[in-house]
């Protein structure tokens, strides 16, 4: 081989190590996936953007990507855990909340979102959702094998939450300074 045909080897080799070095195991618009299922970025932002704008609100508390994502990992087996109890929320009842609150048209993320709000709150109404129930739940949720896209946060499996994180690199701002 020549020294330039290695040179344009070597150039190649280090192009592509260079292309996938940051790109791990998350795939475009990937925010998660859960046992196989993806939870789009799209997903992530159209859900967020829809709760946001209820009137009346339906959290208390505005959702940002990374709690809209915890939501969307929580919600299926929720939704599936409670309807096992007798709390079904249907999604023609969830199209309806959304509705209600100014949602004409709600993504899939967000009828899921009000579906998990619906099933929880009949539940605990009832008085059908205490300790027992919220920690069967928990054990539900943390056999999920979940794998989410850093750039929302770091998943904790013990809380079946998604933490922000900031980069080693990254150094805090000091006014004083």
């Amino acid at each position: 081989m020549t020294l330039p045909v290695r040179r344009l080897a070597a150039a190649l080799v280090l192009g592509a190590a260079l292309v996938t070095a940051g790109c791990g195991t998350t795939e475009a618009n990937r925010a998660a996936v859960v046992d196989g299922r993806v939870i789009s970025e799209t997903t992530v932002q159209e859900t967020m953007a829809q709760l946001n704008t209820m009137d009346p609100p339906l959290f208390q508390e505005a959702f940002t990507p990374t709690y809209t994502l915890t939501t969307l990992l929580r919600a299926p087996v929720a939704i599936d855990y409670l309807a096992d109890k007798g709390f079904v929320a249907s999604e023609s009842v969830a199209r309806q909340a959304a509705a209600e609150r100014g949602i004409d048209d709600p993504g899939p993320g967000t009828l899921e979102v009000i579906r998990f709000a619906t099933a929880i709150s009949d539940a605990s109404g009832q008085g059908a959702f205490g300790d027992a129930e919220n920690i069967e739940l928990s054990e539900a949720l943390r056999q999920q094998d979940v794998e989410v896209n850093p750039r929302y946060g770091e998943f904790d499996p013990d809380s079946f939450a998604v933490s922000v994180t900031v980069p080693s690199w990254v150094t805090p701002f000091n006014a004083a300074q």
